[in-house]
């Protein structure tokens, strides 16, 4: 096994990640000593530049701060509340209002079979060192588990904050979703941070099982002004006609990097990928998506836009990947992107990659300016320059948005939405 020198960029985290009582976390450790941090020259990350997360001396997150919570949603839901990675259940709702539908902490379920069949299952660790270091120590984490049938009558509304105080943390939540056949959750991921807290790392790991005819729903939403860098990954396995539905929001974020990957792994299988970024500022926000149909007749659409601003920058990857055996596949992706500002930069690769014959698969992406056409338009209407541009703004990125289910979560998304883009 290797070890860590002095000049190894990772030495600052080894101490926080060894010694922990997880499953795998020996091994993962072993593959954190070996794995190199990503750099420019490593394609998948190009353009999000990590090695500087790795100058920082972190310390172990702390849960207990007593910490403001913001308002609720103006809807019902279950809030679950996670302080710095560590589950609170003193500011958390009672967790035991639906039959079948089990809402925990995953440290008291280490042991239970179903999460030792399925943990590291979903997302293995690969040559990626975000993944490894998760696995060798995760802070805490949710445990979903719907059995036959089972559903959520109001969303789960999981609030994750990071605080400013105690200087820069390792904070690595550890996620475990399980739906078994016919069950339906809906989940509202929600990140703020209270404080500055900017010089932290937020490495998390979620892994969601959606069994035969299963659905679920997940909304997540970044709203994090001097809130820590975001690196994210959720894994997905869709069996047979499971629906799989997510829509990621990043409204601020100093670095954040999503990544999904979806596995539609049995006949019928859909997947449904939307989101939406709003940068300005110096932000940087990178979508990585990934839909992998390794069987025949499943569906996926995909729908991302952005708007940057300022010296902003936006990055999406989108892969498509259709097995030789998954006939009758039907995916369609699309990137649309605006920018609103000389200095703004946007980055974007869909990709198409099929081995099947009878499919039916589609990409497209844009980048441009705003419609100089439609804003003249606009202002000979007697509208303001400013608000010609909020309106054509808000425009754009409706069709993400109208793609919600949830009509109460839609509404209060669209004021988020309509609040950031006052500051475009």
């Amino acid at each position: 096994m290797a070890t860590a020198t002095m000049t190894d960029p990772k030495e600052g985290v080894l101490p926080l990640i060894e010694g922990s009582t997880w499953p795998g976390a020996a091994e993962a450790l072993a593959l954190v000593q070996t794995l190199p941090v990503p750099t420019s020259k490593t394609e998948a990350w190009k353009y999000t530049r990590v090695a500087k997360l790795f100058n920082f001396a972190y310390t172990a997150p702390s849960g207990d701060a007593p910490v403001e919570l913001p308002p609720r949603l103006p809807f019902p839901a279950t809030r679950v509340v996670f302080v710095n990675g560590h589950f609170r259940r003193d500011l958390s709702d009672e967790l035991k209002a639906d039959k079948g539908v089990v809402i925990d902490s995953i440290t008291h379920h280490l042991a239970h079979g179903p999460l030792q069949a399925n943990y590291g299952r979903i997302a293995p660790i690969g040559d990626r060192l975000f993944t490894a270091m998760n696995a060798a120590g995760p802070t805490d984490g949710l445990i979903i588990l719907a059995v036959k049938g089972a559903q959520t009558t109001k969303p789960v509304h999981v609030l994750r904050i990071t605080t400013g105080n105690g200087g820069p943390m390792l904070i690595q939540p550890r996620d475990l979703i399980m739906l078994h056949e016919g069950a339906k959750v809906e989940l509202i991921d929600e990140h703020v941070a209270i404080g500055n807290a900017a010089s932290s790392l937020v490495n998390s790991v979620r892994e969601c099982v959606v069994g035969d005819g299963a659905e679920l729903t997940l909304h997540m939403a970044q709203n994090e002004p001097d809130g820590p860098a975001d690196i994210g990954l959720d894994a997905v396995e869709v069996a047979a006609g499971g629906h799989f539905s997510v829509d990621t929001t990043t409204l601020h974020g100093t670095l954040v990097r999503n990544e999904l990957f979806v596995s539609l792994a049995g006949a019928g299988a859909h997947a449904e990928l939307n989101g939406t970024y709003l940068l300005n500022g110096t932000a940087h926000a990178d979508n990585h998506t990934c839909i992998s149909h390794d069987v025949a007749d499943c569906t996926s659409d995909e729908l991302y836009k952005g708007i940057v601003a300022g010296k902003a920058t936006g990055v999406f990857n989108g892969r498509v990947y259709v097995r030789q055996d998954a006939q009758r596949t039907r995916a369609y992706q699309r990137n649309a992107n605006v920018l609103a500002g000389d200095d703004a930069r946007v980055y974007s690769k869909p990709e198409l990659e099929i081995y099947a014959d009878d499919v039916k698969c589609s990409h497209g992406c844009t980048i441009g300016r705003m419609d100089e056409q439609a804003l003249f338009y606009l202002r000979s209407r007697g509208v303001g320059e400013a608000e010609a541009r909020r309106l054509m703004a808000h425009a754009f990125v409706t069709e993400v948005v109208e793609r919600i289910a949830n009509a109460e979560w839609r509404t209060h998304l669209t004021g988020l939405i309509d609040t950031k883009l006052e500051t475009l």
